[in-house]
């Protein structure tokens, strides 16, 4: 499995990156801060990627992606930084193979990945007739759990239209459906009332009795932050 390391004491890339790979890329994904990557350099176990998070640093942190680097072969380091961010030259000197702007989008991220990993992960090269950033936005503004998540962006991508339980086990478990297994009849109802506590009635999940589940929105304003 791919595993990825987040440095970073921002919440909004925390979350964000915690769902673009545990929810949607199914990696391994771990975040820590700055303090504790130097215990972890000590210790470092293997992983495909580490992105280093400028966004909040309190000093340049060339000096920290410069130990990685050495440290942590094979994996790749990139860098984030913000709009106006000032470290990015010193972090591509330090070794990061790349340095992205925050906001970023998600799916351009990942491909940015994709193309930098020695060997490209295939789960990334995924359709993309649905946006991952406003996924991320209704799962992590309704507080789902990853499991609910998983579910909610198959539902998600046939909006409106009903999704099988076969269908929903095979996207999120790859393998058919048990019958007499309600396990997702019970995320399905924590959904729901996820949904109704948060986004009123712009968007909802009902139990298609004897068929499967199906997400509704109504609106292409439904998501909107403000």
């Amino acid at each position: 499995m791919t595993k990825i390391l987040l440095v970073s004491t921002s919440p909004s890339v925390r979350n964000a990156l915690n769902y673009l790979f545990t929810v949607i890329l199914k990696f391994d994904f771990e975040c820590i801060d700055f303090d504790a990557c130097e215990d972890w350099l000590h210790n470092s176990e293997s992983v495909n990627a580490i992105f280093v998070d400028m966004t909040e640093a309190n000093s340049n942190p060339a000096p920290l992606i410069s130990k990685i680097t050495t440290n942590a072969q094979p994996g790749v380091v990139l860098a984030i930084q913000e709009l106006k961010g000032v470290w990015g030259a010193d972090a591509f000197e330090a070794g990061a193979i790349d340095v992205l702007t925050w906001p970023c989008n998600l799916r351009e991220l990942s491909l940015r990945l994709n193309r930098r990993l020695p060997t490209p992960t295939p789960s990334v090269e995924q359709p993309h007739d649905v946006s991952w950033d406003v996924e991320a936005y209704i799962a992590l503004r309704a507080g789902l759990t990853t499991a609910e998540a998983q579910i909610m962006r198959v539902l998600f991508a046939q909006d409106g239209q009903i999704v099988t339980r076969d269908a929903l086990s095979l996207a999120v478990e790859s393998r058919p459906w048990r019958y007499g297994d309600r396990k997702f009849d019970v995320h399905v109802a924590k959904i729901r009332k996820k949904f109704a506590d948060t986004f009123d009635e712009r968007i909802s999940v009902e139990t298609v009795r004897s068929s499967g589940y199906m997400l509704r929105t109504c609106g292409l304003n439904a998501f909107d932050p403000t």
